[in-house]
Protein backbone atom coordinates (compact mmCIF):
# COMPACT_ATOMS: atom_id res chain seq x y z
CA UNK A 1 0.00 0.00 0.00
CA UNK A 2 1.10 3.67 -0.72
CA UNK A 3 2.45 5.67 2.23
CA UNK A 4 0.59 8.80 2.80
CA UNK A 5 4.25 10.05 3.67
CA UNK A 6 5.94 9.33 -0.13
CA UNK A 7 2.10 10.18 -1.55
CA UNK A 8 1.79 13.94 -0.52
CA UNK A 9 5.68 14.48 -1.66
CA UNK A 10 5.08 13.11 -4.60
CA UNK A 11 1.56 15.18 -5.19
CA UNK A 12 3.42 18.26 -4.08
CA UNK A 13 5.95 18.16 -7.30
CA UNK A 14 3.38 18.27 -9.40
CA UNK A 15 1.82 21.69 -9.86
CA UNK A 16 -0.85 23.18 -12.93
CA UNK A 17 2.34 25.68 -13.80
CA UNK A 18 4.86 22.42 -14.19
CA UNK A 19 2.33 20.76 -16.38
CA UNK A 20 1.11 23.99 -18.50
CA UNK A 21 4.74 24.91 -19.28
CA UNK A 22 5.94 21.11 -20.82
CA UNK A 23 2.46 21.64 -22.36
CA UNK A 24 2.56 24.59 -24.25
CA UNK A 25 6.26 23.55 -25.71
CA UNK A 26 4.56 20.32 -26.75
CA UNK A 27 2.29 21.59 -28.86
CA UNK A 28 4.75 24.58 -29.79
CA UNK A 29 7.05 22.46 -31.80
CA UNK A 30 5.00 20.87 -35.09
CA UNK A 31 5.39 16.99 -35.36
CA UNK A 32 3.51 15.45 -38.35
CA UNK A 33 3.94 11.82 -38.33
CA UNK A 34 7.01 10.93 -39.38
CA UNK A 35 8.14 14.55 -38.83
CA UNK A 36 8.71 13.66 -35.13
CA UNK A 37 12.60 14.40 -35.04
CA UNK A 38 12.43 17.95 -33.29
CA UNK A 39 9.27 17.47 -30.64
CA UNK A 40 11.60 13.90 -29.87
CA UNK A 41 14.68 15.99 -29.15
CA UNK A 42 13.28 18.31 -26.98
CA UNK A 43 11.41 15.71 -24.93
CA UNK A 44 14.88 13.25 -24.55
CA UNK A 45 16.63 16.92 -23.27
CA UNK A 46 13.74 17.48 -20.96
CA UNK A 47 13.42 14.14 -19.23
CA UNK A 48 17.99 13.98 -19.00
CA UNK A 49 17.16 16.88 -17.49
CA UNK A 50 15.11 15.36 -14.70
CA UNK A 51 16.73 12.39 -14.24
CA UNK A 52 16.11 9.86 -16.80
CA UNK A 53 18.25 7.67 -18.47
CA UNK A 54 17.76 8.31 -22.05
CA UNK A 55 18.35 6.79 -25.17
CA UNK A 56 16.77 7.25 -28.65
CA UNK A 57 15.79 5.11 -31.06
CA UNK A 58 15.74 5.49 -34.92
CA UNK A 59 12.20 4.30 -36.47
CA UNK A 60 11.85 3.13 -40.45
CA UNK A 61 8.90 3.88 -42.37
CA UNK A 62 7.39 0.95 -42.70
CA UNK A 63 6.11 1.94 -46.42
CA UNK A 64 9.67 4.06 -47.20
CA UNK A 65 12.75 2.21 -46.40
CA UNK A 66 14.82 5.01 -46.71
CA UNK A 67 12.47 7.38 -44.32
CA UNK A 68 13.75 7.67 -40.76
CA UNK A 69 12.37 9.36 -37.49
CA UNK A 70 13.28 8.93 -33.96
CA UNK A 71 11.45 8.31 -30.34
CA UNK A 72 13.62 8.57 -27.08
CA UNK A 73 13.32 5.74 -24.33
CA UNK A 74 13.64 7.10 -21.28
CA UNK A 75 14.44 4.92 -17.96
CA UNK A 76 13.53 5.48 -14.33
CA UNK A 77 15.89 2.98 -12.96
CA UNK A 78 14.53 0.73 -9.81
CA UNK A 79 16.51 -0.79 -6.92
CA UNK A 80 14.91 -4.35 -7.70
CA UNK A 81 12.57 -6.69 -7.16
CA UNK A 82 9.08 -4.47 -8.25
CA UNK A 83 6.90 -4.69 -11.76
CA UNK A 84 8.34 -2.30 -14.17
CA UNK A 85 5.89 -0.02 -15.55
CA UNK A 86 5.76 1.59 -19.53
CA UNK A 87 3.80 5.46 -19.75
CA UNK A 88 3.69 5.27 -23.39
CA UNK A 89 2.15 8.10 -25.48
CA UNK A 90 2.02 9.61 -29.07
CA UNK A 91 4.56 12.47 -30.16
CA UNK A 92 2.47 12.76 -33.90
CA UNK A 93 -0.88 14.99 -33.50
CA UNK A 94 -4.42 13.98 -35.21
CA UNK A 95 -5.56 14.88 -38.31
CA UNK A 96 -4.20 18.00 -39.67
CA UNK A 97 -7.29 20.14 -40.03
CA UNK A 98 -7.72 23.24 -41.64
CA UNK A 99 -10.42 26.07 -40.24
CA UNK A 100 -8.65 26.60 -36.63
CA UNK A 101 -9.40 29.65 -34.95
CA UNK A 102 -6.99 29.65 -33.23
CA UNK A 103 -2.87 29.26 -34.26
CA UNK A 104 -2.26 25.32 -33.72
CA UNK A 105 0.94 25.68 -32.73
CA UNK A 106 0.49 28.52 -30.32
CA UNK A 107 -0.46 27.32 -27.59
CA UNK A 108 -3.03 29.43 -26.23
CA UNK A 109 -3.77 29.04 -22.61
CA UNK A 110 -7.57 30.64 -21.40
CA UNK A 111 -10.29 30.15 -19.14
CA UNK A 112 -8.38 27.07 -17.86
CA UNK A 113 -7.82 25.53 -21.39
CA UNK A 114 -5.49 24.74 -23.68
CA UNK A 115 -5.63 24.60 -26.96
CA UNK A 116 -3.14 23.20 -29.44
CA UNK A 117 -2.69 20.97 -31.95
CA UNK A 118 -1.96 17.58 -30.20
CA UNK A 119 -3.57 19.61 -26.62
CA UNK A 120 -4.93 16.09 -25.85
CA UNK A 121 -4.17 13.78 -28.88
CA UNK A 122 -1.57 12.69 -27.43
CA UNK A 123 1.24 15.47 -26.26
CA UNK A 124 -1.25 15.99 -23.56
CA UNK A 125 -0.82 12.44 -22.10
CA UNK A 126 2.79 12.37 -22.77
CA UNK A 127 3.33 15.49 -20.97
CA UNK A 128 1.49 14.25 -18.18
CA UNK A 129 3.43 11.39 -17.90
CA UNK A 130 6.59 12.79 -18.15
CA UNK A 131 5.39 15.17 -15.30
CA UNK A 132 4.19 12.08 -13.09
CA UNK A 133 7.77 10.45 -13.07
CA UNK A 134 9.61 13.76 -12.43
CA UNK A 135 7.36 14.13 -9.75
CA UNK A 136 8.63 10.72 -8.21
CA UNK A 137 12.13 11.76 -9.23
CA UNK A 138 12.43 14.93 -7.32
CA UNK A 139 10.11 13.22 -4.04
CA UNK A 140 13.23 11.62 -3.35
CA UNK A 141 11.34 8.18 -3.33
CA UNK A 142 13.01 5.17 -4.76
CA UNK A 143 10.88 2.92 -6.53
CA UNK A 144 11.89 -1.30 -6.54
CA UNK A 145 10.38 -1.54 -10.60
CA UNK A 146 11.59 0.03 -13.57
CA UNK A 147 9.73 3.13 -15.15
CA UNK A 148 10.30 3.43 -19.21
CA UNK A 149 8.45 6.56 -20.40
CA UNK A 150 7.96 6.13 -24.20
CA UNK A 151 6.76 8.87 -26.09
CA UNK A 152 6.40 6.98 -29.68
CA UNK A 153 5.89 8.15 -33.02
CA UNK A 154 3.97 7.60 -36.10
CA UNK A 155 0.57 6.48 -34.35
CA UNK A 156 -1.31 7.58 -37.18
CA UNK A 157 0.44 4.95 -39.02
CA UNK A 158 -0.93 2.26 -36.95
CA UNK A 159 1.30 2.47 -34.04
CA UNK A 160 4.70 2.04 -36.18
CA UNK A 161 6.69 3.52 -33.29
CA UNK A 162 5.36 1.14 -30.40
CA UNK A 163 5.45 -1.66 -33.04
CA UNK A 164 9.21 -0.90 -33.65
CA UNK A 165 9.31 -0.72 -29.05
CA UNK A 166 8.06 -4.74 -29.14
CA UNK A 167 10.21 -5.67 -32.16
CA UNK A 168 13.27 -4.27 -30.15
CA UNK A 169 11.97 -5.79 -27.48
CA UNK A 170 11.67 -2.98 -25.20
CA UNK A 171 8.77 -4.45 -22.83
CA UNK A 172 7.74 -4.24 -19.35
CA UNK A 173 5.22 -5.62 -16.81
CA UNK A 174 2.53 -3.36 -17.47
CA UNK A 175 2.01 -0.77 -19.37
CA UNK A 176 -0.40 2.74 -19.68
CA UNK A 177 -1.22 3.92 -22.73
CA UNK A 178 -2.34 7.95 -21.93
CA UNK A 179 -4.81 8.47 -24.79
CA UNK A 180 -7.56 10.87 -24.22
CA UNK A 181 -10.02 8.63 -22.25
CA UNK A 182 -11.89 11.66 -20.39
CA UNK A 183 -9.62 10.49 -17.12
CA UNK A 184 -11.76 7.19 -17.43
CA UNK A 185 -9.77 4.26 -17.41
CA UNK A 186 -10.01 1.84 -20.49
CA UNK A 187 -9.55 -1.50 -20.00
CA UNK A 188 -11.42 -2.31 -22.57
CA UNK A 189 -11.20 -1.55 -26.06
CA UNK A 190 -12.15 -2.38 -29.88
CA UNK A 191 -9.82 -3.94 -32.16
CA UNK A 192 -9.43 -2.88 -35.52
CA UNK A 193 -9.09 -5.09 -39.09
CA UNK A 194 -9.17 -3.54 -42.49
CA UNK A 195 -10.80 -6.08 -45.44
CA UNK A 196 -9.13 -5.84 -48.79
CA UNK A 197 -11.17 -7.55 -51.50
CA UNK A 198 -10.74 -6.90 -55.32
CA UNK A 199 -13.41 -8.41 -57.90
CA UNK A 200 -12.69 -9.32 -61.48
CA UNK A 201 -14.72 -9.99 -64.70
CA UNK A 202 -13.81 -10.14 -68.18
CA UNK A 203 -14.71 -6.99 -70.61
CA UNK A 204 -17.60 -7.10 -71.92
CA UNK A 205 -18.97 -4.75 -74.89
CA UNK A 206 -22.34 -3.83 -75.44
CA UNK A 207 -22.06 -6.74 -78.62
CA UNK A 208 -21.87 -10.22 -76.76
CA UNK A 209 -22.35 -13.81 -76.94
CA UNK A 210 -25.06 -15.49 -74.81
CA UNK A 211 -22.00 -17.24 -73.46
CA UNK A 212 -19.65 -14.05 -72.84
CA UNK A 213 -22.65 -12.89 -70.80
CA UNK A 214 -23.07 -15.78 -68.99
CA UNK A 215 -19.59 -15.33 -67.75
CA UNK A 216 -19.99 -11.31 -67.17
CA UNK A 217 -20.33 -9.68 -63.89
CA UNK A 218 -19.74 -6.22 -63.87
CA UNK A 219 -16.69 -6.08 -61.05
CA UNK A 220 -18.39 -2.70 -59.60
CA UNK A 221 -21.64 -4.59 -59.08
CA UNK A 222 -19.83 -7.48 -57.17
CA UNK A 223 -19.01 -5.17 -54.87
CA UNK A 224 -22.33 -3.23 -54.57
CA UNK A 225 -23.63 -6.91 -53.96
CA UNK A 226 -20.78 -7.28 -50.94
CA UNK A 227 -21.76 -3.95 -49.67
CA UNK A 228 -25.08 -4.87 -49.40
CA UNK A 229 -24.99 -8.01 -47.55
CA UNK A 230 -22.17 -6.43 -44.97
CA UNK A 231 -24.36 -3.72 -44.44
CA UNK A 232 -24.50 -0.21 -43.66
CA UNK A 233 -21.65 1.75 -42.15
CA UNK A 234 -21.34 2.46 -38.44
CA UNK A 235 -23.90 0.07 -37.51
CA UNK A 236 -23.79 -2.62 -35.14
CA UNK A 237 -23.12 -5.80 -37.65
CA UNK A 238 -26.33 -7.86 -35.67
CA UNK A 239 -25.64 -11.06 -33.81
CA UNK A 240 -26.34 -14.15 -35.55
CA UNK A 241 -25.72 -12.31 -38.93
CA UNK A 242 -22.63 -12.78 -41.19
CA UNK A 243 -20.40 -12.35 -38.07
CA UNK A 244 -20.35 -14.54 -34.79
CA UNK A 245 -19.12 -12.96 -32.27
CA UNK A 246 -20.14 -12.30 -28.53
CA UNK A 247 -21.52 -8.85 -27.50
CA UNK A 248 -19.86 -6.98 -25.26
CA UNK A 249 -21.48 -5.01 -22.28
CA UNK A 250 -18.99 -2.47 -22.12
CA UNK A 251 -18.97 -1.75 -25.87
CA UNK A 252 -22.26 -1.22 -26.99
CA UNK A 253 -23.03 -1.19 -31.02
CA UNK A 254 -20.27 -3.17 -31.70
CA UNK A 255 -18.86 -5.00 -33.57
CA UNK A 256 -18.99 -2.36 -36.85
CA UNK A 257 -17.62 -1.43 -39.62
CA UNK A 258 -17.06 1.44 -42.51
CA UNK A 259 -16.13 1.25 -45.94
CA UNK A 260 -13.57 2.90 -46.64
CA UNK A 261 -11.82 3.12 -50.22
CA UNK A 262 -13.35 1.72 -53.50
CA UNK A 263 -11.56 2.05 -57.18
CA UNK A 264 -12.09 1.25 -60.61
CA UNK A 265 -10.34 1.74 -63.78
CA UNK A 266 -11.83 2.36 -67.23
CA UNK A 267 -9.66 1.80 -70.51
CA UNK A 268 -10.63 4.81 -72.26
CA UNK A 269 -9.50 6.87 -69.05
CA UNK A 270 -6.37 7.57 -67.24
CA UNK A 271 -5.34 4.96 -64.52
CA UNK A 272 -4.96 5.86 -61.56
CA UNK A 273 -3.91 2.65 -59.34
CA UNK A 274 -2.41 0.26 -62.08
CA UNK A 275 -5.32 -1.84 -61.89
CA UNK A 276 -6.89 -3.83 -64.68
CA UNK A 277 -9.90 -2.65 -66.22
CA UNK A 278 -11.57 -6.00 -65.37
CA UNK A 279 -11.37 -5.21 -62.14
CA UNK A 280 -12.60 -3.13 -59.08
CA UNK A 281 -10.99 -2.78 -55.35
CA UNK A 282 -12.64 -2.29 -52.01
CA UNK A 283 -11.25 -1.42 -48.43
CA UNK A 284 -13.13 -1.56 -45.44
CA UNK A 285 -12.33 -1.51 -41.66
CA UNK A 286 -14.43 -3.81 -39.00
CA UNK A 287 -13.95 -2.84 -35.55
CA UNK A 288 -13.78 -5.57 -32.91
CA UNK A 289 -14.76 -6.70 -29.83
CA UNK A 290 -13.05 -8.97 -27.22
CA UNK A 291 -13.24 -12.53 -28.43
CA UNK A 292 -12.72 -12.03 -31.85
CA UNK A 293 -9.86 -12.85 -33.96
CA UNK A 294 -8.20 -12.76 -37.07
CA UNK A 295 -9.14 -16.20 -38.11
CA UNK A 296 -12.33 -15.60 -37.18
CA UNK A 297 -13.05 -12.67 -38.82
CA UNK A 298 -11.27 -14.18 -42.17
CA UNK A 299 -13.56 -16.67 -41.61
CA UNK A 300 -16.68 -14.73 -41.39
CA UNK A 301 -15.68 -12.84 -44.73
CA UNK A 302 -15.08 -15.81 -46.54
CA UNK A 303 -18.58 -17.07 -45.28
CA UNK A 304 -20.11 -14.45 -46.83
CA UNK A 305 -18.48 -14.07 -50.04
CA UNK A 306 -18.75 -17.69 -50.77
CA UNK A 307 -22.45 -16.52 -50.45
CA UNK A 308 -22.30 -14.59 -53.08
CA UNK A 309 -20.43 -17.22 -55.40
CA UNK A 310 -23.09 -19.62 -54.66
CA UNK A 311 -25.71 -17.12 -55.88
CA UNK A 312 -23.85 -15.73 -58.30
CA UNK A 313 -21.57 -18.19 -60.31
CA UNK A 314 -19.78 -15.46 -62.05
CA UNK A 315 -18.99 -13.85 -58.98
CA UNK A 316 -14.95 -13.61 -58.87
CA UNK A 317 -13.05 -12.33 -55.68
CA UNK A 318 -9.24 -12.24 -54.11
CA UNK A 319 -9.55 -10.94 -51.03
CA UNK A 320 -6.22 -9.71 -48.32
CA UNK A 321 -6.88 -9.68 -44.83
CA UNK A 322 -5.24 -7.78 -42.94
CA UNK A 323 -5.95 -5.62 -46.36
CA UNK A 324 -1.83 -5.28 -46.72
CA UNK A 325 -0.62 -8.22 -45.16
CA UNK A 326 0.37 -9.72 -41.75
CA UNK A 327 2.39 -6.57 -40.95
CA UNK A 328 -0.15 -3.93 -41.78
CA UNK A 329 -0.50 -1.22 -38.87
CA UNK A 330 -3.97 -1.01 -38.80
CA UNK A 331 -4.58 -4.68 -37.93
CA UNK A 332 -4.91 -4.51 -33.57
CA UNK A 333 -6.51 -7.07 -31.88
CA UNK A 334 -9.12 -6.05 -29.21
CA UNK A 335 -7.72 -5.72 -25.75
CA UNK A 336 -9.53 -6.37 -22.28
CA UNK A 337 -8.06 -6.28 -18.86
CA UNK A 338 -10.24 -7.58 -15.17
CA UNK A 339 -11.21 -4.55 -13.62
CA UNK A 340 -9.62 -6.38 -10.66
CA UNK A 341 -6.09 -6.43 -12.30
CA UNK A 342 -3.79 -4.06 -9.47
CA UNK A 343 -3.20 -1.85 -13.05
CA UNK A 344 -6.62 -1.21 -13.36
CA UNK A 345 -6.81 -0.79 -9.34
CA UNK A 346 -4.09 1.32 -8.75
CA UNK A 347 -4.90 3.59 -11.96
CA UNK A 348 -8.61 3.55 -10.35
CA UNK A 349 -7.54 4.86 -7.09
CA UNK A 350 -5.28 7.41 -8.26
CA UNK A 351 -8.34 9.19 -9.87
CA UNK A 352 -10.05 9.00 -6.91
CA UNK A 353 -7.26 10.66 -5.01
CA UNK A 354 -6.45 13.22 -7.62
CA UNK A 355 -9.85 14.33 -8.87
CA UNK A 356 -12.02 13.03 -5.57
CA UNK A 357 -14.44 11.64 -7.86
CA UNK A 358 -15.11 8.35 -8.38
CA UNK A 359 -13.51 7.31 -11.17
CA UNK A 360 -15.28 5.19 -14.17
CA UNK A 361 -13.48 1.93 -15.28
CA UNK A 362 -14.55 0.53 -18.30
CA UNK A 363 -15.00 0.94 -22.09
CA UNK A 364 -16.49 4.66 -22.38
CA UNK A 365 -13.97 7.17 -22.73
CA UNK A 366 -12.36 5.14 -25.56
CA UNK A 367 -15.19 3.57 -27.24
CA UNK A 368 -14.85 2.70 -31.03
CA UNK A 369 -10.82 4.17 -30.66
CA UNK A 370 -7.73 2.05 -30.78
CA UNK A 371 -4.93 2.73 -29.05
CA UNK A 372 -0.75 1.89 -28.85
CA UNK A 373 -2.08 -0.24 -25.98
CA UNK A 374 -4.07 -2.76 -28.23
CA UNK A 375 -0.36 -3.32 -29.77
CA UNK A 376 1.58 -3.66 -26.25
CA UNK A 377 -1.60 -6.02 -24.50
CA UNK A 378 -1.13 -8.35 -27.76
CA UNK A 379 2.09 -8.76 -26.80
CA UNK A 380 1.73 -9.70 -23.19
CA UNK A 381 1.90 -6.61 -21.60
CA UNK A 382 -1.29 -5.84 -19.60
CA UNK A 383 -2.46 -2.42 -20.32
CA UNK A 384 -5.12 0.67 -19.98
CA UNK A 385 -5.90 3.26 -21.94
CA UNK A 386 -5.99 6.78 -19.97
CA UNK A 387 -5.96 10.56 -20.39
CA UNK A 388 -7.21 13.72 -20.80
CA UNK A 389 -9.40 14.87 -23.08
CA UNK A 390 -13.36 14.56 -24.49
CA UNK A 391 -13.55 14.11 -28.21
CA UNK A 392 -17.49 14.55 -27.37
CA UNK A 393 -17.05 18.06 -26.50
CA UNK A 394 -16.72 18.10 -30.53
CA UNK A 395 -19.10 18.04 -33.11
CA UNK A 396 -16.98 15.82 -34.67
CA UNK A 397 -13.78 14.22 -34.88
CA UNK A 398 -11.28 14.92 -35.65
CA UNK A 399 -11.54 18.27 -35.92
CA UNK A 400 -10.04 21.75 -35.72
CA UNK A 401 -9.64 23.80 -32.62
CA UNK A 402 -8.50 20.91 -30.13
CA UNK A 403 -8.22 22.30 -26.55
CA UNK A 404 -7.98 19.98 -23.04
CA UNK A 405 -8.85 21.87 -19.50
CA UNK A 406 -5.51 22.52 -17.77
CA UNK A 407 -6.82 20.81 -14.34
CA UNK A 408 -7.82 17.87 -16.60
CA UNK A 409 -3.54 17.18 -17.18
CA UNK A 410 -3.19 17.97 -13.84
CA UNK A 411 -5.20 15.32 -12.78
CA UNK A 412 -3.70 12.97 -14.87
CA UNK A 413 -0.32 13.54 -14.27
CA UNK A 414 -1.23 13.02 -10.36
CA UNK A 415 -3.44 9.84 -11.30
CA UNK A 416 -0.21 8.51 -13.16
CA UNK A 417 1.71 9.43 -10.76
CA UNK A 418 -0.26 7.73 -7.40
CA UNK A 419 -0.38 4.27 -9.86
CA UNK A 420 3.12 4.22 -10.92
CA UNK A 421 4.05 4.57 -6.81
CA UNK A 422 1.74 2.29 -6.02
CA UNK A 423 3.15 -0.74 -9.00
CA UNK A 424 6.63 -0.10 -8.78
CA UNK A 425 7.14 0.78 -5.12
Amino acid sequence: MASNGDWGKILAGISDAQVLALEQAAIRIPSSTFEEGELADYLASHMSDIGLDVRMMEVTHPAKPGTMTRQPIARLRGTGGGPSLMLNGHMDPGVEMSGWSVDPYGAKFEDGWVWGMGAHDDKGGVVAAICAVEAIIRSGVRLKGDVLVCPVVAHKMGGAGTRALVTAGVRTDLAINMEHSANTIANVCVGIIMVRIKTKSPELFFRYSKEAKARYFNPIEQQCEIVRRVGPSLEQIPPGGWMTYVPHPELPGFPTHTFDTIHKEHYYQKNYTGMSSRECEMIFQIRTVPGQTLETVRANVIRLLDGIKKDHPAFDYEMTIPANGMEDGWFQDPMEVPRNHPLVVALADGQRLASGAEPVVGAWGRIGNVGDGNILNSAGVPTVQYGAGDIRIYKEWPTPDERVPLKDLVTAARAVAYATYRLCA
